[in-house]
């Protein structure tokens, strides 16, 4: 305990940016308790936690030095932007967006000027995080929902016409012959999204420890999600020319939805693993 009372002691900053990034976390996340979306709120909040630990731990690892000219005319230039972003209108979403993202860029102009650089760098997912996405939750899983929806089935038309089942796909619907399956939000994956999120973000800690392969693998998050979603619809309509309507009752639905996780998370673990005998190999053969 006295250790990190030291380190707290010795780095005021570090201790003040992710107070501040924990308050705002948690002031985002009271509506969605409000509103009944405790399992959301409390991914967030790990989440959350998980980012602010990861910039506190690069706060303790280095070592205290004055941020020079250049790090420090970087960061008005970054505190100027975000002055631009607050002054635009926020009667709309759009604008109310901006705002969030002008408070994320206020933060990480604090932190550029009075701790340099690479800190800022490090502050920059866990700012957004906080300040951008939990309190617009709601709003942007529902622009991703279209997004990841079309998306979906325009892989899982193209797999299923490759394996030679005659499927139209219309947005985001599918039409084959006595079936229409229409991929609705609830099926595109954007429910699991947080719970997703926070599972890859701890498995690319532990795969990786380069920094530029763990942003490569993380990458992959919605991918993954796409084609995870994809397979579940092209099970389904396979299933149900095998079975008919009991594969699109409530128990097939849960069961393959279940199995919707399972495919996503699988292909972006073996993504990681590529990556990583990748990088062994590389490593291996620099050595002499």
């Amino acid at each position: 305990m006295k250790k990190y009372i030291h380190q707290f002691a010795e780095h005021p900053l570090g201790a003040l940016y992710g107070t501040l990034l924990g308050i705002v976390a948690f002031s985002a996340a009271l509506p969605m308790f409000k509103s009944g979306m405790w399992d959301a709120a409390l991914v967030d909040l790990v989440m959350a936690a998980l980012l602010i630990g990861l910039m506190m731990k690069r706060f303790f690892a280095g070592s205290r030095k004055e941020p020079c000219r250049s790090e420090k005319f970087a960061a008005w230039g970054v505190l100027i932007g975000a002055d631009i972003l607050a002054l635009l209108p926020n009667h709309t979403f759009a604008g109310n967006l901006t705002a969030a993202f002008a408070f994320s860029m206020v933060i990480c102009a604090f932190v550029l000027f009075f701790s340099g650089i690479l800190t800022a760098l490090v502050s920059v997912v866990p700012a957004l995080w906080c300040c951008v996405f939990m309190p617009y939750h709601e709003e942007l899983v529902l622009l991703l929902s279209f997004p990841l929806r079309l998306s979906a089935a325009a892989l899982s038309s193209w797999i299923l016409n490759l394996a030679g089942v005659g499927v139209v796909h219309s947005g985001t619907t599918l039409t084959l012959s006595g079936l229409n399956i229409a991929i609705t939000d609830a099926c595109s994956g954007i429910s699991q999204l947080d719970a997703f999120i926070l599972v890859a973000f701890v498995a690319v800690q532990f795969l990786h420890q380069n920094t530029l392969w763990k942003i490569l693998h993380g990458a992959f998050i919605i991918p993954a999600v796409i084609v995870g979603n994809s397979l579940r619809i092209v099970l389904t309509v396979l299933l149900y020319r095998v079975w008919g309507e009991t594969v699109l009752e409530n128990t097939w639905h849960t069961a393959l939805g279940y199995g919707q996780i399972i495919f996503a998370m699988v292909i972006f673990l073996a993504v990681g693993w590529i990556f990583t005998a990748v990088n062994s190999k590389d490593e291996g053969e620099e050595k002499p």
